[in-house]
């Protein structure tokens, strides 16, 4: 009898359901800002998140396909991280956009570097993770890692890219926690990444107006601007919402109604029903991914499998904590479902090497 080979059916339900859906709220949230800022057509935002769309997928079935032993050789990790390197520099080097160096042009379409150099430290990190475990925690290699790790979210952050930065670096420290780091050798590099954010910050006044305006929202009005419209969007979507379409916080109150602030578009016009709705799914692609991560045979699979997987639950978290008012902005997408074709892309090739690591085969 032939064999066949079975990935995790849930999460690639999961996850193409929260695509398409995904792809419905852009519409809605773009629509008005392509025509009345950008000059394009209504469906300017939505085309390229389709097209975006199918290119990911693609990737995610490709993903599900490559040989898994290849994540074995600690030499993909590095090709990968220098590439990446080589991207965010030339997005240094580029003129600005938006006031910011976060995209390069290639062949005529932009690259956002950030969003790969954080999948190609999470697949350096698996093994050399495994690696240092092995080894007995090798300060030598431990250096070297950490260096790495440090030089690209600083990179990063040159952008200006904080929330970007910190977002690896939790990644990166959650991982080190599940392979068994010692506490003892945590301790330096947490210090390290506090002072540095707090630099970050206090060096910052655009940063620093958005911390304040966080603890003391009446104290610096016209910094929280943005999390108070988002909390009017979500408090008067009310359970059922305004309904799809309806939403009046697109309007222009909201300066980035289809990126940033997604999730108060969501709660608006769909309700907490449907913002449950996405919170369910994004839940449901952590617990498989999780679950897969659990089964793993081989460490660093399970160290890829955890990266990736807390890299998307935690991404989806922290975007719906600032349209919550729990975090001050950070400009983090919502995967799947904020516009951004890199992130897209990235995010269903990323779920992609999870299904492949789901695989079990049967006769």
């Amino acid at each position: 009898m032939p064999l066949k080979q079975r990935f995790d059916r849930l999460l690639l339900t999961a996850a193409v359901v929260e695509t398409v859906l995904g792809l419905a709220v852009v519409a809605s949230a773009s629509w008005l800002i392509a025509v009345e800022r950008y000059h394009r057509p209504g469906t300017y935002f939505l085309s390229w998140q389709a097209a975006a769309a199918m290119v990911g997928m693609a990737v995610l079935v490709a993903a599900m396909h490559v040989r898994v032993e290849l994540f074995a050789d600690e030499r993909l990790g590095w090709v990968m991280l220098a590439v990446s390197a080589v991207l965010l520099v030339g997005a240094l080097a580029q003129a600005p956009v938006a006031h910011t160096h976060r995209w390069v042009g290639v062949g005529g379409l932009s690259v956002q570097p950030s969003v790969l150099a954080r999948v190609a430290v999470i697949v350096l990190a698996s093994v050399q993770l495994r690696r240092l475990a092995d080894e007995g925690w090798q300060s030598r290699r431990l250096v070297l890692v950490g260096g790495a790790v440090a030089a690209t979210a600083g990179l990063i952050l040159l952008e200006p890219d904080l929330g970007s930065s910190v977002l690896l670096l939790a990644i990166v420290a959650a991982m080190a926690v599940v392979a068994g780091i010692p506490a003892r050798l945590m301790a330096a590099p947490a210090v390290a990444g506090l002072v540095a954010v707090v630099a970050a910050v206090a060096t910052s006044p655009y940063r620093l107006a958005r911390v304040r305006a966080f603890f003391d929202p009446q104290a610096a009005s016209a910094a929280a601007w943005q999390t108070r419209q988002s909390l009017i969007a979500i408090g008067s979507g009310g359970v059922l919402g305004r309904g799809y379409g309806a939403g009046l916080q697109k309007l222009f109150f909201l300066p980035e109604p289809h990126t940033d602030f997604i999730f108060a578009i969501i709660s608006e016009e769909l309700g907490l029903i449907g913002a449950l709705t996405f919170l369910l799914l994004v839940a449901v692609i952590a617990w498989r991914g999780l679950r897969i991560a659990r089964r793993q045979t081989q460490p660093h699979l399970a160290l890829l499998a955890f990266g990736l997987t807390f890299a998307f639950a935690l991404q989806s978290l922290l975007h719906m904590s600032v349209c919550l008012g729990l975090a001050p902005p950070k400009g983090i997408p919502l995967p799947l479902v904020s516009y951004g074709k890199t992130d897209l892309v990235v995010s269903l090739g990323s779920l992609g090497l999870l299904l492949n690591l789901s695989r079990e085969v049967t006769s």
